[in-house]
Parts: structure tokens; C-alpha cells; sequence
């Protein structure tokens, strides 16, 4: 029986027409438990930012069987804006999640969060290397440091017997991913989830659930463009975290590992060639503006007021991209434009990051994929189409449109519309999703199939890696038979 993606009450009246139900449903917090006569098993419901869904797989066997304890106990290596993003999860469910600990160079950053999740100084440590040699008592450590600091703690925290919450990119190179993997491979019974967050959005589940039903058909090829947005491309792969890739790592990886991610998923084949080509357009010394000064803030009025990266206007006047930063006061910000990465002009700063790449994918059985990562776009998001033997279906990141060859006719999907499911967090409640699938993880499917949650997951940087291969090699072929 697989009733994943139903609403509650849909879950509970399919259910009961089959005469599967023979105890009812009690409720605690977020999540119950249905005891399914059929499957001899308890299965969970239970309700995340992609509203309440009834999973599928392995289950605990009410006949026997352990699991994890609630809460899980959480630490946070890393107090930046995605570790606040999954403490946050603790906070909003705390019979599922708690936060025990947390780890970070900032002092403000770490002291956030432990007034947030009321720690002791005894639970706040001034890097990940103190959290580990401390050995608390925890079931999982969240890796949620820059990208150079993923691969390392990750191995560190493996070996002192802890599952793994880590954030993408799992490495900086293909080298650094095949390290983890023998790390993982050899623990085997540790779970290592990434942060492919679009996997738990009620959008994407729906895109996947309608290929897979072959609602289109067989698939034949796809159309994906990622939306970086202007100003988010400025904000984090010009002057940002992201911007100098021997700091960081490739835009195509950092940006991109989800989109590949999802065209694994989505297809369930291997990727079998790779073609790649792009470069930083804009964000280079031959098109700074006359005039224009090192800083936005001493920046000639003529020029910054026509610049549409003007640190002046994001950061100070519109505050669009304040959400990230611990302290968000004026006086803060005023601060960081003088003297931090993020008052540079974006046509004087030290970033290799491209501003825009094509690559174009072949699966097996002959599927292609056309994918596009654009940072000159208005807003961001995910565009798609994908086209099959019987239909083509058109989503805009909230909305899908089925079209029928055989009927010409055509569905209308609304995300925003579906039954129960708010998009409560962010990436479209693929935040909160993620954390609602370690919690599932964690206390009800087998620790033998762990090795499986984590290849698929490398198997979308190998295609990544290979993008980037091929692109400072001028478009070559890579991953061919």
C-alpha cells in the first residue's frame, strides 16, 4: 500500500475503504500513529512544511523492534543562517527535535542560538573541534559551516559515533566526496542526510509522483532553469560566502547539486554524459563602471544610484538581504558596508564564481536533460518542463500544468491550494521537510539501508564535478560510456 503525498483526511478515508484501519488515530503535537492491519505495521503521519503525509517504506514493526528515542538531541556545528534554519525546526516541534549544543567562531552567532534553545555555557563551544573532543551527549551533529568545513568534521563526528545532518555541498572535490563515502561505507550504520531540501517540498514530491505515475508518459527530455536572482547572486557568489570558489566551491555545485539531485530522483536512471559551458559575464573588472569606487558607500551618487548592485540600496535602504546576518540593526549593517566583504563593488572583489553556466545532461535510455543556471534573472526559483511520450507537463515552482496529448486537455496543480500543506518554512517548506525526514529516519527505517540515503546523494556531485569538468574544458564530454 503506498498512500505517500494524500492529505490527512484523505490518507484516513482512503484507508478505511479498504478496511485497513483497525485502531484510531491518536494525535501528539505534529505526528500519530496508524496501526495498518494489513501491513502488520505502524505507520507515521506526520506534518511538516509539505503538510501531512503518510509515508512509504520500511516501518517500525509494532510486533518488535527499537527505535531512536524522542527528542532527538541535536547539536549545531555551524550558528550561521542554515544552522538556525534547522534549530528552528526544535523550537517549532520540540517533542521531536532539542538542541543541545552549539558550536561557532562568532561568538554572537553561538550565543543566539543558545539563548534561543536555553544552553548553558557548558553547551557552547568557540569551534566544531571543541564540540567533538567534548563528546556530548547527542544523536546527531548538524554540519552547517562553510563549505571548506564539511568534509573534516563530517568524518571527525562519523568517528565519534554520531549520525550526520550536512549541509550540501558534502566536498569541495570528488576526492573529498569518495573520502566521506568510504567513511560512511565503513561505519554503515550511521546516517548521513544532506541538505537537498527540494526533495521534501510538497511541489516537487507532486512532480515526481506524476512521473513516476506516468501521468506524461514516458519521459523523454527536460527543461530546468534555475532562477539565482540578481540580487542573491551579488549577495552570496560575488561578494559572499560563495564568490571565490578556491575558498568555497564551484557555483554549479553549491547552487546546482539540488537541481541534479532532483533529475536522479526524478528519473531514477544514472547519468552517462555531461556537457557544460559558462564563465563570469558580468562580475569582472572590465565592466566596473567609470568612476566607480571600491566601496558602494564612497561610490561617486552619479554611479551608485544607477547600479543596480548597489550595496547602499540592498543592504540599507530596501534590506533585502539582512536575513542572513545575527545583527540586522542599521548601525550593524552600516558597519559591515564600511568594512566587511559585503560593501565591495561587485566589479572589484576577488570572486572566479560564474554568473551564469548551461550543462546538458544524458541519462540512461537515452533521457536528456537541458539545465540552466542564470543569475541575471528578477526573482529566484525553479522553472520546468518536461516532456513525455503522452503529455508535457510546465511548472513555475508553485503551480503545474498537465497537458494531455490524447485528450488536449489540461490539469492545473496549485502547491499553495493543495490540501494541509503550508509552505511553513523555507525552500517552499523544504526546510522543515528535511528535518521531518532525519526525525523518520532516524525512528523508523532500518540502519541497514543508511549507505543507500547517502549514495543517492553523492551520485548528484558526481554529475556536478563533471559539469565543471567540462566547462574549463570547453564544453568536453564527460561521464561518457
Amino acid at each position: 500500500m503506498s498512500v505517500e503525498g494524500w492529505g490527512c483526511v484523505s490518507v484516513c478515508r482512503r484507508m478505511s475503504e479498504n478496511g485497513a484501519i483497525i485502531a484510531s488515530a491518536s494525535l501528539v503535537c505534529k505526528t500519530f500513529f496508524l496501526y495498518v492491519e494489513n501491513m502488520g505495521k505502524l505507520c507515521k503521519v506526520s506534518r511538516s512544511g509539505m503538510g501531512w503525509v503518510c509515508y512509504t517504506g520500511s516501518f517500525l514493526d509494532v510486533n518488535g523492534g527499537e527505535r531512536m528515542q524522542l527528542p532527538i538531541r541535536m547539536v549545531i556545528l555551524g550558528a550561521g543562517d542554515r544552522g538556525r534554519t534547522y534549530a528552528a525546526y526544535a523550537k517549532a516541534y520540540p517533542d521531536e527535535v532539542k538542541v543541545v549544543g552549539v558550536a561557532d567562531i562568532n561568538p554572537a552567532a553561538s550565543g543566539a542560538v543558545a539563548q534561543a534553545h536555553g544552553l548553558g555555557p557548558e553547551a557552547v563551544w568557540g569551534d566544531w573541534t571543541e564540540a567533538v573532543a567534548a563528546r556530548p551527549e547527542c544523536d546527531v551533529m548538524a554540519v552547517t559551516m562553510p563549505d571548506a568545513l564539511h568534509v573534516e568534521p563530517a568524518i571527525a563526528c562519523l568517528d565519534a559515533g554520531y549520525h550526520l545532518l550536512l549541509e550540501k555541498p558534502m566536498g569541495r572535490s570528488w576526492a573529498e566526496c569518495e573520502r566521506l563515502a568510504a567513511k560512511v561505507h565503513e561505519k554503515g550504520d550511521r546516517l548521513v542526510i544532506l541538505g537537498h531540501v527540494l526533495r521534501y517540498t510538497v511541489y516537487f514530491r507532486k512532480l515526481r509522483e506524476l512521473i513516476a505515475a506516468k501521468a506524461i508518459g514516458d519521459v523523454v527530455s527536460i527543461q530546468h532553469l534555475e532562477k539565482v536572482a540578481y540580487m542573491h547572486a551579488a549577495h552570496s557568489f560575488c561578494r559572499g560566502n560563495w564568490g571565490n570558489t578556491e575558498r568555497s566551491s564551484p557555483m554549479i555545485l553549491q547552487k546546482c547539486c539540488h537541481d541534479f539531485d532532483q533529475f536522479v530522483w526524478w528519473l531514477g536512471k544514472r547519468c552517462t554524459g555531461v556537457s557544460s559551458f559558462g564563465n563570469t559575464f558580468l562580475f569582472n573588472a572590465a565592466h566596473r563602471p567609470e568612476g566607480a569606487a571600491a566601496r558602494c558607500l564612497e561610490c561617486p551618487a552619479t554611479v551608485e544610484r544607477a547600479c543596480a548592485f548597489s550595496a547602499r540600496k540592498i543592504y540599507l535602504e530596501r534590506q533585502d538581504y539582512r536575513y542572513p546576518f545575527v545583527d540586522k540593526s542599521d548601525a550593524a549593517m552600516l558597519k559591515m558596508l564600511r568594512e566587511g566583504p559585503y560593501g565591495r563593488c561587485v566589479y572589484a572583489c576577488d570572486n572566479d564564481a560564474v554568473d551564469h553556466q548551461v550543462v546538458n545532461l544524458r541519462f540512461e535510455g537515452g533521457v536528456t536533460v537541458a539545465h540552466q543556471m542564470e543569475s541575471f534573472t528578477y526573482s529566484g526559483g525553479r522553472e520546468t518542463k518536461i516532456f513525455g511520450t503522452r503529455g508535457e507537463i510546465v511548472g513555475d515552482g508553485r503551480t503545474l500544468k498537465i497537458h494531455h496529448f490524447d485528450t488536449r486537455t489540461t490539469e492545473l496543480w496549485d502547491s499553495v491550494l493543495e490540501a494541509g500543506a503550508p509552505q511553513g518554512s523555507g525552500h517552499g517548506g523544504g526546510d522543515f521537510g528535511l528535518m521531518d525526514e532525519l526525525v523518520r529516519q532516524l525512528t523508523e527505517c532500518d540502519p541497514a539501508d543508511y549507505r543507500e540515503v547517502f549514495d543517492v546523494s553523492l551520485e548528484s556531485h558526481r554529475i556536478a564535478f563533471a559539469a565543471e569538468a567540462s566547462r574549463r574544458a570547453n564544453g568536453a564530454l564527460m561521464l561518457a560510456d
